[in-house]
């Protein structure tokens, strides 16, 4: 037998608020001061990932929809800050991106500067309200590859990711020609479930699909071994598009939560096992957090958008408030894992 030890195990029982509050909750509220933060889903194909992640049913609202919920309750509430809120939503199906909210966009590259790894060319959308930001996730849903297999009627064919990107005003006190800026981005990550062909019974396409799904995330496998070991000088976030989107969120600046969808089937124990030792393994490693922060001036801020450039005149990384947040984590975090039962 085997024991594991996660930082919360929930059970059937357990509702999807419960869900929430163990696993996203604490992550928005950094995002909301300025950090990264991820959320992924990991498990087997029909252990319940997206619909612990996207459902929109009244009685089991996902964490997507309440992720978004919660950070526009913030921004009503926050009187003394300005915020804008940008949502993107993409697939990785056959190791290519592809823009679920413009999928003629099929063919996106994964760039990287200063401030981390991003996508290049995908589409921000503004979002003002929590009903536009569902609207957005049912389309980027409709457009999302799925077929149906034997062990799942709806299977998801792509991995996705949900960004959220929250930039977060106050103007310099006394001064009025400068406004410091906080911005965070949540990354919610939908992984397609591994599957095995002889239980799937996937052929032809699906069976394609399958293997690259299956490639990714055993490269997403090495990578967690890679970070999790001291010892090691190389991690291989490059062999995937997968593991090179989620950089950041495996080794660099990002706060991540695992939650790992668990089967209580017996046919399915091997399954169950290697994605609970998966999990074991994410929760050694360490990820460093930082301020994500910059300073505009009011006189170069209108002749740089004027030409159209949408960056800061001046970076300036880590910049204290006046009031720091009374949330702050600690330099090194340890991602965190829950495992659920559906």
């Amino acid at each position: 037998s085997s024991e594991f030890e996660f930082d919360r195990v929930l059970g059937p029982s357990a509702s999807q608020s419960d869900v929430y509050h163990a696993a996203v909750k604490p992550i928005v509220e950094d995002v909301l001061n300025g950090y990264n933060g991820t959320l992924m889903a990991y498990g087997q194909t029909g252990a319940g990932k997206t619909y612990s992640l996207s459902s929109i049913a009244a009685d089991a609202i996902g964490m997507i929809p309440r992720a978004a919920a919660e950070v526009f309750s913030h921004v009503e509430q926050d009187q003394g800050h300005e915020y804008t809120v940008y949502m993107s939503y993409v697939q990785l199906y056959m190791e290519l991106i592809q823009d679920l909210l413009r999928p003629e966009s099929e063919n996106l590259q994964i760039r990287e500067n200063e401030g981390g790894v991003f996508v290049s060319g995908v589409h921000q959308q503004e979002v003002q309200n929590i009903t536009q930001c569902l609207h957005l996730l049912h389309l980027g849903d409709r457009n999302r590859t799925t077929a149906f297999t034997a062990l799942n009627a709806h299977s998801s064919r792509s991995h996705a990711v949900v960004m959220l990107t929250v930039i977060k005003r106050r103007s310099v006190s006394g001064t009025g020609e400068a406004e410091i800026q906080r911005v965070g981005k949540l990354f919610l990550v939908d992984l397609a479930g591994s599957e095995r062909l002889k239980k799937s019974k996937s052929t032809g396409l699906r069976a394609s699909e399958a293997k690259s799904i299956n490639l990714s995330l055993t490269t997403l496998g090495m990578c967690i071994n890679a970070r999790a070991d001291p010892a090691a000088t190389h991690v291989p976030f490059r062999d995937s598009k997968l593991t090179r989107l989620l950089q950041d969120s495996l080794g660099g600046n990002a706060k991540t939560s695992l939650l790992v969808a668990a089967c209580d089937a017996a046919e399915h124990v091997v399954e169950t096992l290697q994605s609970l030792q998966f999990g074991l393994r994410a929760m050694c490693v360490r990820t460093q957090v930082r301020l994500q922060g910059c300073m505009w001036f009011a006189a170069a801020r209108s002749d740089t958008m004027h030409a159209g450039v949408g960056c800061p005149v001046v970076y300036i990384a880590d910049i204290p408030y006046a009031d720091p947040p009374t949330h702050q984590p600690l330099p090194f975090q340890p991602i965190h894992a829950q495992a659920v039962t559906l």
